[in-house]
């Protein structure tokens, strides 16, 4: 788990980074001439900087809520189908340990069925709960 951990560590490392990017490419693309006195105090300030990157941010989070949306479906059939190839694989090796092992066969098709259920159920939508 240690192994995992630390990938799912680099791997939210690198989307933040991404999304800073992303903000920072918005906020320029928004303000081509330089960051303006957004709040009507009479100067550019932090305060300004910051309505401007909260802007970005909200631009870019809806850009990819969007996206996500448009391809969630897309990735979801791949997962399903993965999970089918590797169906097959289990069925074929439970063959060879139910003929070679008869008494731990019963044991590997509990654990396969469990995690046949536990991907499945981790890329069905009606179970997320979310609002993306």
């Amino acid at each position: 788990m240690g192994f995992l951990n630390r990938l799912l560590g680099i791997g939210v490392t690198v989307g933040a980074t991404v999304a800073a990017v992303k903000v920072a490419e918005q906020v320029k693309e928004n303000n081509p001439d330089g960051i303006k006195d957004v709040n009507g105090d009479g100067k550019v300030d932090a305060k300004d900087y910051f309505e401007e990157v909260k802007k970005a941010a909200t631009e870019v989070y809806q850009d990819a809520a969007a996206s996500f949306k448009e391809k969630a479906p897309e990735f979801s059939q791949k997962a399903k189908d993965a999970t089918d190839d590797v169906k097959e694989v289990v069925i074929n090796a439970a063959a060879v340990v139910k003929e070679k092992a008869p008494e731990y066969a019963e044991k590997a098709k509990d654990v396969v069925l469990g995690a046949k259920d536990a991907v499945l159920g981790a890329f069905d939508p009606k179970d997320s709960g979310s609002n993306i």
